[in-house]
């Protein structure tokens, strides 16, 4: 942003301009000359002129011989195009393009108009730098002082009071000034690079001698965001030491006394002041956005309960201590975060390196790279319930917990499938009573029971021995080649 004093970073260095003088203005040319002077087009040409159709001017021939048709006085100007003129003897004649013919050429090359503060003139053509054209849009952007006093802009060609504007860069005065007026006046902008995209719009009022607040037509930032004027002298805004004239709060400007009756009352808005250090700390006081460029690097100290954040890398805005960001809703991050950030999120994406702060019995688990929570087995669930999220574990697959078949029962723990107890296969042939059989053995505070009934088919091999208290009901096949005992 370009600030007072400083030439802009980018765009042309036209933020803040004196205008030229434009209570004289002399323009010399050699009027002997056929390519200034023409007659037979009854023009005089040079380039990029600043007269208006109907401004008198005085011509004189500079000491030599005046060009036919004209001679030494006051005479009024045609504007033929940008670069050349034609005079006529009355402002109706201008006005109604009736030209005084140009019969034949001066001598001499030192011949002059000159325009100026005459009580008739009202218009003038606004340059700066020696006869650069304004490009101004709106009155607000001229700022005039006659005598001392800032004039009241207005966004018309016939002004009331103060001065308003025409097309091609001419400044319209509600009254012609005279020549004992002293001016002065700057611009402010042919082109102003900003990312505070603003018009500088007045409010105008009228004291009453009893009111002192009035509504703005927008907010203002703070007291130094509006120029006041009270018929056309400044007035001084209250600061944090000192009440003076005036202070504004969002639409509401106020004065610490009443402006008189019929007082014109001017509030020229400013636009946002900037930082008053070269380190801009926020961008406070805005509507809009505030663009950034993909080469732009952003260093953050805090950002709390944020929504969603998304970037292309952390790496340089959260990095080192910790104590960066708070309560982040979601996180989505292409690159992993460095140092030891204090982060506490509800999703997060990451396409890089990434530690989710997760902890098992007070232990980090976090001192590798973890990525993902992963739940292995089907029937694993997980369910946000308020501010819990509920995890389910049904238990492995693929041969892990008894193929999945462990189940809680009355009892305690229950299966489907076999039982060994420091076996290393149950499909030993000499066991087959135990894959055939799933109630047999039962321990029951610290008593054995077995039961009576033996169902399906058992087969006790040479190596092994049998037992069972009775009386015994054998349902199936009982084959015995080892030892059977029955108590």
């Amino acid at each position: 942003m370009a600030y007072i004093g400083n030439a802009p970073a980018t765009g042309e260095n036209n933020s803040f301009k004196i205008l030229d003088d434009i209570k004289t203005y002399t323009l010399t040319f050699d009027g002997s000359s056929s390519s200034v002077v023409s007659t037979s087009n009854n023009t005089i040409t040079y380039n990029n002129h600043r007269f208006i159709t109907a401004q008198r001017v005085t011509y004189n021939d500079g000491g030599g011989t005046a060009i036919g048709g004209l001679s030494d006085g006051v005479y009024y100007i045609i504007k033929y195009d940008q670069n050349s003129i034609k005079l006529a003897a009355s402002a109706s004649d201008a006005n109604n393009d009736i030209a005084i013919p140009l019969t034949s050429l001066g001598v001499g090359s030192s011949h002059t108009l000159n325009v100026a503060f005459d009580s008739v003139n009202t218009k003038f053509k606004a340059t700066y730098d020696n006869g650069t054209k304004v490009q101004m849009s709106r009155a607000a952007q001229l700022t005039i002082s006659i005598n001392g006093v800032i004039q009241e802009p207005q966004d018309t060609s016939t002004p009331t009071d103060g001065f308003g504007i025409d097309l091609d860069s001419v400044i319209v005065f509600s009254t012609a000034p005279s020549a004992s007026d002293d001016l002065w006046g700057h611009i402010v902008a042919n082109n102003f690079p900003t990312f505070d995209i603003s018009d500088n719009k007045v409010d105008s009022f009228t004291g009453d001698n009893s009111t002192s607040r009035f509504t703005l037509s927008k907010p203002a930032v703070n007291n130094e965001n509006v120029l006041v004027t009270l018929d056309g002298v400044v007035q001084y805004p209250s600061d944090n030491y000192t009440e003076r004239a005036y202070s504004v709060y969002d639409y509401d400007l106020t004065f610490t006394s009443p402006p008189g009756n019929g007082v014109d009352i001017q509030v020229r808005h400013i636009g946002f002041a900037g930082a008053t250090t070269s380190a801009v700390t926020g961008f406070y006081g805005r509507t809009g956005n505030a663009v950034l460029k993909n080469t732009d690097n952003i260093l953050v100290g805090n950002i709390n309960s944020s929504g969603v954040i998304t970037a292309t890398s952390f790496d340089g805005a959260f990095s080192g201590s910790a104590g960066y960001a708070t309560t982040a809703g979601i996180a989505t991050v292409a690159q992993g975060l460095t140092g030891s950030p204090d982060i506490t999120v509800g999703i997060v994406t990451a396409t890089g390196g990434f530690n989710i702060g997760i902890q098992s019995a007070g232990v980090n688990v976090t001192t590798g790279v973890v990525t993902a929570l992963n739940f292995i087995g089907a029937g694993n669930t997980f369910a946000v319930n308020g501010t819990t999220v509920d995890i389910s574990i049904a238990g492995g697959g693929g041969g892990a917990g008894a193929g999945s078949t462990w189940t809680p029962y009355t009892a305690g723990i229950a299966t489907s499938k076999s039982v060994g107890v420091n076996t290393t296969n149950l499909d030993d042939a000499n066991l087959t009573g135990v894959g055939n059989s799933f109630q047999g053995l039962y321990v029951s505070n610290g008593m054995i029971i077995f039961d009576n009934t033996l169902n399906g088919n058992h087969y006790i091999g040479t190596n092994y021995s049998g037992l069972i208290a009775g009386p015994a009901n054998i349902a199936g096949v009982l084959t015995i080649d080892g030892e059977y005992v029955v108590v």
